[in-house]
């Protein structure tokens, strides 16, 4: 999926790296080479990643750190402690992101507070934004880079008790593609991803709301931002949406088992 040469010398930043698909795409992009640093607010689940990332990866450095990504300070001390241990930041997966926050319940609009309103807005929108511009200057100053955000259909499409989240992540995608016009003069691609349901503990969020039997496993996406990374420089995806197939039974056509065309 990724060139022979793979992510080798290169480093990523990703942010909600202990999450389901954040998880999952630090332990990809090891995989694929590139030194990895992930940012998340729990320093146990960042620790027992690193060791994860070392143990799976034994060629590529890894770096953990505690930073909120709602944080204007935390995203600044993000970027500037990833170029002096790396260098530069050559990737940023932005995956932090939460459907509501702890312990909220399923809202109507009418119900929604706005501590909760500000809550997922901040994190999904604003963390986006803040932590795309941390790592801007390094990038256009290097004349290259590579920034993956991740939206949501939800971003495509609004749905009953999700309102937040979802005006969260049609901003990421208007955020994204305005920001892929301002920067690709100096080398840094934008491009933005729009999972359906993902087999994640996000889900545990939606209180009764059972799981899609359907979800994608989260290496799945993990594997889908790899490929976008790795396309040619002068190429871009433009709102792609990885879904789960979901094939239709169909009337056999007359003769179709009995070993004639169907």
């Amino acid at each position: 999926m990724v060139g022979e040469q793979g992510l080798k010398g290169q480093t990523a930043i990703v942010t909600g790296g202990t999450g389901g698909i954040g998880r999952a795409a630090c332990l990809a992009l090891a995989g694929a080479g590139a030194n990895v640093v992930a940012v998340d607010v729990s320093r146990d689940r960042l620790d027992a990643l690193i060791d994860e990332i070392g143990t799976a990866a034994r060629d590529v450095a890894a770096l953990g750190l505690a930073l909120d990504v709602r944080s204007e300070h935390d995203m600044e001390e993000m970027a500037r402690r990833t170029i002096e241990r790396f260098g530069g930041v050559d990737i940023l997966v932005a995956c932090a992101g939460i459907l509501r926050p702890a312990g909220a319940s399923l809202r109507t609009v009418a119900q929604l507070t706005t501590e909760e309103w500000d809550a997922i807005i901040g994190t999904n929108l604003k963390g986006v934004f803040l932590s795309n511009r941390a790592v801007l200057a390094n990038m256009i100053e290097r004349r290259r880079g590579n920034i993956v955000n991740i939206s949501s259909v939800s971003g495509r499409q609004g749905r009953a008790h999700d309102a937040a989240y979802c005006a969260s992540k049609f901003g990421v995608i208007g955020l994204s593609e305005s920001l892929a016009e301002e920067v690709r003069q100096y080398g840094v691609r934008v491009q933005v991803l729009l999972p359906d349901a993902v087999d994640t503990p996000m889900w545990d969020q939606n209180g009764p709301v059972p799981r899609p039997g359907n979800a994608l496993p989260a290496d799945r996406i993990a594997g889908m931002i790899l490929y976008m990374l790795a396309l040619p420089p002068d190429t871009i995806l433009q709102g792609p949406i990885i879904a789960a197939f979901r094939t239709r039974r169909r009337t056999p056509a007359p003769g179709a088992g009995r070993g004639e065309p169907a």
